[in-house]
């Protein structure tokens, strides 16, 4: 029976013991919550990197690149080493999402939902997008071969619109070959485990300071 008495002697000093038991408790209170944004914090960038899609259904696949506008297009090969039948330059208006690339003859079509000669979308996947270096006719043309064999030519109007365009497509191929990467690393939150012990660990240690 001794013994139990003097351990709030050791903890808390005689004098002030209502005070301390107050400051405990409201270190206990004051730090719960401070470990609770903490896992907030953990958790927001597997979710952010989702988000920047603009739309919600395909926020799950892992596509994060959208962009549209006018692009000159040429049909460069049907396949390795043929040559397409009909290779003469086109000013189409681009669609990039989803790892996939639509033509339409003009914005106006694309509201419509109406592709350029009723063509199926490039799959990006496994394609290979670069500055068309050998091509000296026009400036700013940056070439998209696809897993296919096929290669088309593409040409901006100056060279920041070729890069932006160049490193669009890049990302696209880059994330449609990810994306099954990324499903199995998505579930991420058995992360809080660990993170969970932690704050734990940190909590008990900061009391001792304050009962000596």
């Amino acid at each position: 029976g001794e013994e139990r008495g003097t351990w709030p002697q050791d903890l808390q000093p005689p004098p002030l013991p209502g005070h301390h038991q107050d400051e405990q408790e409201k270190s206990v209170g004051e730090e719960r919550p401070a470990t609770e944004p903490l896992f907030k914090v953990l958790d927001t960038p597997l979710s952010e990197g989702d988000e920047p899609t603009t739309l919600p259904a395909q926020r799950d696949l892992g596509h994060t690149v959208q962009m549209e506008g006018y692009l000159g297009r040429k049909h460069d090969l049907e396949g390795p080493n043929k040559k397409a039948s009909n290779r003469s330059w086109n000013n189409l208006y681009c669609v990039l999402r989803n790892s996939q690339l639509t033509f339409y003859k003009d914005a106006k079509n694309l509201a419509l939902g109406v592709p350029y000669h009723g063509e199926e979308p490039l799959a990006l996947r496994h394609a290979i997008c670069e500055i068309a270096a050998n091509y000296k006719k026009k400036k700013h043309v940056f070439k998209l071969r696809l897993s296919n064999g096929s290669e088309w030519l593409f040409h901006g109007k100056d060279e920041e619109e070729m890069l932006l365009w160049l490193q669009s497509m890049s990302t696209a191929i880059n994330e449609s070959q990810s994306i099954r990467v990324k499903a199995q690393s998505l579930p991420l939150p058995s992360l809080a485990g660990p993170d969970a012990n932690l704050g734990k660990k940190e909590k008990r240690f900061s009391f001792f300071p304050k009962k000596k």
